[in-house]
C-alpha cells in the first residue's frame, strides 16, 4: 500500500556556538526555497524553526551554549502540523550533533513518517545519517527539485533510483550520487517567507551580519557556486564550481516583495561571487536603487573585479559593508596551501576606494595551515592594519569533513582526537614538532589570534570612531549586555 503524502513539515534544528558569540539569526534561505517548491506541486507545508522559535531557550555547557526550542517543543509542532512526512536541514557540520538530537526527537515519538535529510554536510555523508537510523532519505545537492521527485516517488510506492538521493534499504542503504544541479535559477521559486513569521526575526535583531545597519533584515541568494578551489571549504561539493546566476529581474522580483509585503528596509547577500560579472553587477546595483535598501556582503566577494565606477554604483544603490575574504597574506600560501586566487597588491587600494564612498570593508582571514610558517601567520594577523580595514575576522582553520584539508590532517595524523568543536576559534589540527608541516602550538596560535583581535578591534575603533560608532550603535541598543563580545572574535 502505498503512502499519500500531502502534509510536509520543514524543520531548521536548535544552533550551538561558543558562548562569547553573537546568537544569530536569519530566516531559513533553504527550508523557504523548498517550500516554495513544494507548495508550487499543491503540497501543504509547515516549517519549524527551532532556533527562532526558541531563541531564548539557551543551555550552556563547557563555553558553549544551544539555543532553540525543545524536543517537546518539537513534538508539539508535530501533532499540530500532522505532517506526512519530516524533512530536517543540515548545512553545516558544525550543526551535525543538534541535528542528531532533532532526528532522534522525531523517531521517538510515536508516528510513522519518514525523516529526510537535507544540506551540505548530510550530502558529503549520506551514509552517517541513514547507518545511524537517523533518516529514511537523504536528499544531496539542490532539493527545489530532488525533494519533489522524491515525494512523487513515495506516493507512486516507486525505488527513488534518480541522481542525488540516498535511502534505507532493509538493514543498508542505497546511495545515488549527485550529477546534477539546476541551471537555470530562474526556475526555481522565491523563497516563500509567509512560511515563516518574519517579524520574529526581525524583533530578535541578530541577522546572518548580526551588526546590521537597519533592524528590518533580510537575506537574498543571488548566485550558486564558486570557482575557487580553497583546501578548507567543503561548499563546493554542494553548490559545484560554476557559477550559476539568478537573472537580475528575478532578484528585483525578489526585492519588490521584501519591499511592499515585509517592509524590509537591508538585504544581506549571502552569496560569495555576486560580483563575478561586472556587467551583472551593474545592472543589479543600477535597479536596485530604487528600493533605498542598505546592503552588505557577509560571505564576501570577488573584490579583485572592483573597480571606481562598480564601487561607486554600489554606494548608490544602499551598500554600507562590503567584505573581503582575503583569507591569508602570503602569497606561497595562497598558491600553494590554499589553492585560492587572489591579489594581495590591490587590497589596500580597494579598501581606500570603499572608503572614499564611506563604504565600510570587513576583511577575513584564516590561519593555522600545516605548512604555514609562524611568520606567515603572524603577516596575516598583521595585515588588516596595515590595509586600513574596519573589521576583521580572525579564523583557526578547521579541517572540516569533505575538505582536501582534512583528508591530508587525516592521512598526516594531524586531527586532534575525537574532535567535534568546529566553530573556527579551536585549533583541531595538531603537528607534531617534528614535522616540516610544523608552525606553532595549538594553545598559543589560540591565544594569539584572540589577543590580536582585540588589538585590532580596539585599534579600529580609535582609526575610524564614526564607522565603528555606525558597525555596533544599533547592536548595542538592543544588547548592551554584549559590549564586551564585540571587542573579542564573532565567529
Amino acid at each position: 500500500m502505498s503512502i499519500r503524502i500531502k502534509k510536509v513539515l520543514l524543520v531548521n534544528p536548535p544552533n550551538t556556538m561558543p558562548i562569547d558569540s553573537v546568537r544569530r539569526i536569519g530566516e531559513p534561505l533553504g527550508l523557504l526555497y523548498l517550500g516554495a517548491a513544494l507548495k508550487k506541486e499543491r503540497y501543504r507545508v509547515t516549517v519549524f524553526d527551532m532556533a527562532c522559535e526558541g531563541y531564548n531557550n539557551c543551555n550552556v555547557k563547557d563555553g558553549y551554549v544551544t539555543y532553540g526550542s525543545s524536543s517537546d517543543d518539537l513534538k508539539k509542532a508535530v501533532e499540530e502540523s500532522e505532517p506526512d512526512i519530516v524533512g530536517v536541514s543540515c548545512m553545516f557540520t558544525a550543526r551535525e550533533k543538534d541535528t542528531f538530537t532533532t532526528c532522534l526527537a522525531l523517531r521517538e515519538m510515536d508516528k510513522e513518517f519518514p525523516v529526510v535529510l537535507g544540506g551540505l554536510h548530510p550530502s558529503l555523508f549520506p551514509e552517517r545519517f541513514i547507518n545511524g537510523g537517523y533518516a529514511d532519505y537523504v536528499v544531496m545537492g539542490e532539493g527545489e527539485f530532488r525533494f519533489v521527485k522524491l515525494l512523487q516517488r513515495i506516493n507512486e510506492n516507486r525505488t527513488p533510483d534518480f541522481d542525488g538521493v540516498a535511502y534505507r534499504v532493509g538493514n543498508s542503504y542505497e546511495i545515488n550520487p549527485m550529477m546534477t544541479r539546476i541551471d537555470d535559477l530562474d526556475s526555481v521559486s522565491i523563497p516563500d517567507r509567509d512560511l515563516i513569521d518574519m517579524e520574529k526575526y526581525i524583533r530578535i535583531g541578530t541577522p546572518y551580519a548580526p551588526f546590521s545597519y537597519k533592524q528590518r533584515v533580510a537575506q537574498i541568494l543571488t548566485t550558486r557556486g564558486c570557482p575557487n578551489k580553497c583546501n578548507f571549504c567543503a561548499t563546493v561539493n554542494y553548490w559545484g564550481r560554476k557559477i550559476r546566476a539568478r537573472s537580475v529581474d528575478n532578484i528585483i522580483d525578489e526585492m519588490e516583495i521584501l519591499k511592499e509585503k515585509y517592509n524590509i528596509e537591508e538585504v544581506q547577500f549571502v552569496d560569495d561571487n555576486m560580483t563575478f560579472n561586472k556587467k551583472f553587477a551593474e545592472e543589479l546595483f543600477v535597479k536596485m536603487s530604487k528600493f533605498n535598501f542598505k546592503w552588505c556582503t557577509p560571505h564576501g566577494l570577488m573584490f579583485n573585479t572592483l573597480d571606481d565606477n562598480l564601487i561607486k554604483l554600489m554606494a548608490k544603490s544602499g551598500a554600507y559593508q562590503l567584505t573581503f575574504a582575503i583569507e591569508s597574506a602570503s602569497e606561497r600560501v595562497l598558491k600553494e596551501i590554499i589553492h585560492k586566487a587572489v591579489n594581495l597588491k590591490i587590497v589596500k587600494e580597494i579598501v581606500e576606494e570603499a572608503h572614499a564612498f564611506d563604504i565600510s570593508v570587513h576583511g577575513m582571514f584564516v590561519t593555522g595551515f600545516p605548512g604555514e610558517t609562524k611568520k606567515e601567520i603572524m603577516d596575516t594577523l598583521d595585515f588588516p592594519f596595515w590595509a586600513g580595514f574596519d573589521s576583521v575576522s580572525y579564523f583557526v582553520v578547521q579541517p572540516l569533513p569533505g575538505t582536501e584539508l582534512y583528508r591530508q590532517c587525516k592521512e598526516k595524523g594531524y586531527l586532534a582526537e575525537n574532535f567535534s568543536t568546529m566553530d573556527f576559534k579551536t585549533a583541531n589540527i595538531r603537528i607534531p614538532k617534528d614535522s616540516p608541516d610544523y608552525n606553532i602550538e595549538p594553545e598559543e596560535l589560540m591565544e594569539l589570534v584572540d589577543r590580536r583581535t582585540r588589538e585590532f578591534n580596539e585599534w579600529a575603533k580609535n582609526q575610524y570612531p564614526e564607522r565603528w560608532k555606525r558597525k555596533f550603535e544599533r547592536y548595542l541598543n538592543y544588547h548592551p549586555e554584549n559590549k564586551n563580545i564585540i571587542m573579542g572574535r564573532v565567529t
